[in-house]
């Protein structure tokens, strides 16, 4: 079987057709879903992109692969997916936005990322012009690029252009194809500019006061404007901004309709595992808010994933069960029929597709450098570590609220220290250890630790730390 993954940048789970949405269309995804099978909800363990993206191709945990941020490279040469198909004879490629560490992205056969797109804009003329007040209106404006030069279409040529190489390859493939929108700038082609009308964006005032209210910290660099209550005398302003967010995500929808009709015409479609995904979400106007920037919430951690096997027969089923990105490296591997390495730490979810019961997670985890989440069915606890004593816990269920925060409300303290428990867990057994020496301490029996006791400078007989000096 191949794999054909498609991949979008920043995209709210939501903002699908079949998710009910009531503005954006997405046709192509929709008929995927109904063919397919889609999660209601998976998350992502970090709404940074190269983290994100890292945690799907080595299916670990930031505080495993330790690339917390969106720059540099990974200390640890991890198994991937990428090194994992091309030991087994896999055409491995990629188009679009890589965002990849090093270290990773050297794996691919055949690439044509952003750096490439900017090549060719260049030498084409292609430029994207913006006002002084662009980072304040949201990095929304019509594109200055016709739309065959524009990034989305780009994308969707060199799709195109690999699947027409792989046809006459005699190996199985696995190409991911990675849109970077509707991450900002929120800047469609100008002939496609009036898609959705502003005016169908609402804006409930009072649920964005309870949440500015109720949010822990700052939003962080240019994003703190990206908020309805900055242009508050203008609200169109932003209304406008989330129409062109929305305008991407169609147009995007598109190019996976002429990336599919291809798959078919090249008579690889029986062959070939289609699955839709992205890094993160974005508030996508929630709480009159757009971008992402604010640790911890539902708008940013759930993602949209779509599998389409055409060996089975799911027909539109929806998975309700936990799952998250380090979960999507262990499903390929299993379907695929290759070998899971020790390091993985997400678990199959191939066993939902079948109505296993209980074959999700009873809970999942995420973080960044300074908040760590841990979220259930029902509850969801943010810990920061610069202020403990200000965290943030949450009622979820089939009417999640993220805005009344129930951290210092006596009758949650039972659930808050149960959560705190098993946060505090899962931190223990995804850390990286300073020594593996068996003198020095026993450390917890999982696949990690026990890929890593086996690595020549981790098992040396080191001096525990404590003793040094």
């Amino acid at each position: 079987m191949n794999i054909l993954w498609i991949f979008t940048d920043q995209h709210h789970a939501d903002a699908m057709s079949f998710m009910g949405h009531p503005v954006v269309k997405t046709p192509n995804l929709d008929r995927l879903a109904a063919r397919g099978a889609w999660f209601r909800n998976m998350y992502t363990c970090s709404a940074i992109c190269a983290p994100s993206r890292t945690s799907y191709y080595t299916g670990t945990y930031l505080r495993t692969h330790n690339h917390f941020m969106n720059q540099g490279d990974l200390q640890r040469d991890l198994p991937s997916l990428l090194s994992i198909c091309n030991d087994a004879g896999y055409l491995t490629g990629m188009c679009g936005k890589c965002h990849l560490p090093h270290t990773i992205e050297r794996h691919f056969g055949w690439i044509q990322s952003s750096d490439d797109y900017a090549i060719e804009a260049g030498e084409k003329g292609w430029k994207e012009e913006h006002g002084a007040d662009w980072h304040q209106k949201f990095m929304s404006a019509p594109s200055t690029i016709p739309t065959e030069g524009h990034k989305i279409t780009w994308t969707g040529d060199k799709a195109v252009e690999f699947l027409d190489m792989a046809r006459d390859d005699a190996r199985p493939f696995v190409f991911w194809c990675s849109f970077g929108p509707p991450h900002a700038p929120h800047n469609p082609p100008a002939e496609f500019d009036d898609m959705y009308a502003a005016d169908r964006i609402g804006i409930d005032w009072d649920e964005y006061e309870r949440f500015e209210r109720s949010r822990v910290g700052q939003r962080a660099m240019i994003e703190d404007f990206w908020k309805v209550g900055s242009v508050r005398q203008e609200p169109q302003i932003f209304q406008k901004a989330v129409c062109r967010y929305l305008t991407l995500i169609s147009l995007v929808d598109a190019q996976i309709g002429r990336i599919l009709a291809r798959l078919e015409e090249l008579g690889l479609a029986d062959d070939t595992i289609v699955a839709f995904s992205a890094d993160h979400g974005d508030f996508a106007g929630h709480f009159g808010q757009l971008g992402k920037n604010i640790p911890g919430y539902d708008d940013l951690l759930r993602i949209p994933f779509i599998w389409y096997d055409p060996r089975r027969v799911d027909a539109g089923r929806c998975v309700e069960s936990l799952y998250q990105n380090v979960d999507f490296l262990p499903s390929v591997l299993e379907r695929l029929g290759l070998d899971i390495p020790h390091t993985v730490q997400g678990q199959s979810f191939l066993p939902a597709l079948d109505g296993y019961p209980e074959s999700g997670r009873e809970a999942i985890f995420a973080e960044t450098s300074n908040v760590k989440t841990i979220r259930t069915h029902e509850w969801k606890l943010n810990f920061f570590a610069v202020h403990p004593e200000r965290g943030q816990l949450f009622r979820m269920g089939a009417q999640p609220n993220e805005t009344e925060n129930l951290w210092d409300v006596l009758a949650c303290e039972s659930v808050k220290t149960r959560l705190l428990l098993r946060l505090a867990e899962w931190m223990v057994r995804c850390e990286q250890p300073d020594s593996m020496s068996i003198k020095t301490e026993r450390h917890v029996d999982t696949r990690w630790y026990k890929w890593l006791a086996q690595q020549p400078h981790e098992a040396e007989d080191q001096e525990h730390p404590r003793n040094r000096g």
